[in-house]
């Protein structure tokens, strides 16, 4: 029996095609995809709202030239790792064990504000030390976006 790779990493993203957050961090989610294109990573797009169409998350993943595989939550990822907002970024390992929870970076510190410049690349970071078999320096950080339908509110940042 073969044992499965611990380098091999999920990033599950979720997203929401109409909150403004999620798609500003589109090209920071493409430079992503393109500097972890040649790991062991696996990226995924999870649209958690009901109201999302199967055409809503085509446009998006078109419009927003993501690669990464995209569908609708049928099978319980939001309630499964807690998620209350989008976009919302968490890192597995092989075993499906949480390695970080949080933003993709801290360019937004609460909805509709936005820094100049990034200061703090938080799943880069994550990702990257997953793969070295380190521990994540700040496994969890607070998600700023449009929250989920149906979750209570966290006490992240809305």
């Amino acid at each position: 029996m073969r044992m499965a790779d611990p380098r091999i990493l999920k990033v599950v993203l979720f997203l929401a095609p109409l909150c403004p957050i999620c798609q500003n961090m589109s090209y920071d989610l493409r430079l992503l995809e393109a500097e972890f294109a040649d790991d062991p990573v696996e990226f995924i797009g999870v649209f958690p709202n009901a109201s999302t169409q199967p055409a809503q998350i085509e446009a998006f993943r078109q419009e927003y030239g993501l690669s990464m595989e995209m569908m609708q939550d049928t099978v319980g990822w939001t309630e499964a790792l807690d998620a209350h907002w989008t976009p919302e970024a968490f890192v597995l390992d092989a075993r499906d064990s949480v390695l970080y929870q949080g933003r993709i970076n801290d360019r937004y510190f609460a909805p509709g504000r936005r820094r100049n410049k990034t200061r703090n690349r938080d799943l880069r970071e994550a990702i990257a030390s997953s793969l070295k078999g380190a521990a994540v320096a700040v496994p969890r950080t607070d998600a700023v976006g449009c929250p989920i339908e149906g979750m209570s509110l966290a006490p992240t940042k809305q």
